[in-house]
């Protein structure tokens, strides 16, 4: 009788309401108006739905058809600013710091939520103090302090593992049950004297409790963050040849280890080129798109994604900037035969761009006086009416209309995706320079006059 009742205790809410809430309250010193909310799938991010800020207060309604799963709510999608939680069919309220979400974040209500977050607090206390204890031995050369450290070492890791225990068997029958078990770290049963030993076995060990073919983990960014970790931070070597060799290694491996899921593998695939390519470094994104990317189903591939990876190693600084071409009055020109200056500011615009109606006629007035820099700007645009009425007060500027757009060989040269786009280059046209706008622009010219 009494599991009866409290089985239809547990089910009542699902049959009186028809909808969930997620709410919270925004500790900002900016005055944040709105929030936006995505579902996380595949590692990539689906919109829910958006709602207004007042007063740092915020409200979402939510479907109870709506699944379950990871979502984040971003309050600043300029600089990719979100907070990241569980939804399991329950009504979810948390507060936290607008400047320090992933730490100050706090669950008033939601069992899934105050769950992980209390061993995430536990767990990483503990293996924090562990961690201690193990460079101390590194650091250690007496055989007493090693015999305490060993002492105090396996002490900790008992803790850690009644945590472990514990949690995971207080978290059963929830999405956050798959988030602690998969956390699991794995530890030396005692510490290792040789730094590099530890490491190796850190590496040999690292995905021990993650299971790939998992889509709770898969449908959040759980696997993906557990790959760039093994990517980028397990491997480090001042020999810049071997440490190509250990990313290799690295991403072979990871990417061996998801079978099933294909649209997922792309995922990942794409985040490590797009972090290869900020880091300018050639000869990995190569060997990502020609091992890996290509590799995948053509219809899966994103070529802009991938001719914009290109382009940005292409576009590296130190590196020679791509030849633009144009003709004027009947005679073909290009960047590579203007000569007598000492820098060159290549921008790409639209006369239809806002942005591009400010920061033009702004940079315009800034450089006017200059006799050292010349402006290449190429005009991205659908027709030439428009464009024409823009340029005719640019006086000075060498302007190149291209009616291809977003489809030009000049624009996929350079992996422009947003503009307006800058790239400073110096006599020789090599680029020294790419700024994000006309101000970061302004203070790098104002040393070059």
């Amino acid at each position: 009788m009494t599991n009866k009742f409290l089985l239809l205790f547990i089910f009542i809410p699902v049959f009186l309401y028809s909808q969930y809430s997620i709410s919270g309250k925004i500790d900002s010193g900016d005055n944040l108006s709105w929030i936006l909310l995505y579902k996380l799938e595949n590692g990539k991010q689906k919109f829910v739905s958006n709602t207004n800020v007042e007063n740092g207060e915020f409200q979402f309604k939510i479907a109870k058809t709506e699944p379950s799963g990871i979502y984040r709510a971003f309050y600043q999608i300029e600089n990719n600013l979100y907070v990241e939680f569980i939804y399991n069919k329950e009504n979810i309220n948390f507060t936290f710091d607008a400047r320090n979400p992933i730490e100050s974040i706090a669950f008033s209500s939601s069992e899934e939520n105050i769950i992980y977050q209390n061993y995430y607090n536990a767990i990483t206390l503990k293996q924090s103090e562990l961690d201690s204890l193990q460079i101390s031995f590194f650091n250690s050369n007496e055989t007493k302090t090693d015999k305490k450290l060993n002492k105090s070492y396996r002490k900790k890791l008992e803790e850690i593992k009644t945590i472990q225990f514990d949690f995971e068997k207080k978290s059963e029958g929830t999405i956050a049950n798959y988030f602690i078990k998969a956390s699991k770290k794995y530890n030396a049963k005692t510490p290792i004297k040789i730094p590099e030993n530890y490491l190796n076995e850190i590496k040999v060990h690292f995905f021990d409790a993650v299971n790939f073919n998992d889509t709770i983990l898969i449908n959040s960014t759980f696997i993906n963050d557990k790959i760039m970790d093994y990517i980028f931070y397990l491997n480090q070597n001042k020999d810049l040849k071997a440490l190509h060799e250990m990313q290799k290694e690295s991403i072979n491996l990871s990417l061996s280890k998801i079978v099933s899921n294909t649209v997922f593998k792309k995922t990942v695939e794409e985040n490590i080129l797009i972090q290869f390519a900020k880091e300018q470094n050639t000869e990995m994104v190569n060997f990502v798109i020609e091992n890996h990317y290509n590799k995948l189903p053509k219809s899966l591939q994103d070529l802009t994604l991938k001719h914009k990876v290109l382009a940005d190693i292409k576009t590296a600084i130190g590196k020679d900037a791509p030849d633009i071409k144009w003709g004027k009055n009947g005679i073909n020109k290009n960047l590579y035969s203007l000569i007598g200056f000492d820098y060159y500011i290549v921008v790409f615009f639209s006369s239809t761009c806002p942005h591009c109606q400010t920061e033009l006629p702004e940079l315009y007035n800034q450089i006017k006086d200059f006799t050292n820099v010349r402006v290449l700007a190429i005009g991205l645009e659908d027709e030439k009416t428009s464009w024409e009425n823009m340029v005719k007060d640019l006086n000075g500027f060498i302007h190149v209309l291209d009616l291809d757009k977003w489809k030009s060989t000049r624009v996929k040269d350079y992996g422009i995706t947003t503009i307006p786009s800058y790239f400073i280059l110096d006599k020789n046209k090599k680029i020294v320079a790419k700024p994000n706008d006309v101000e970061e622009l302004k203070a790098m010219y104002k040393t070059k006059k």
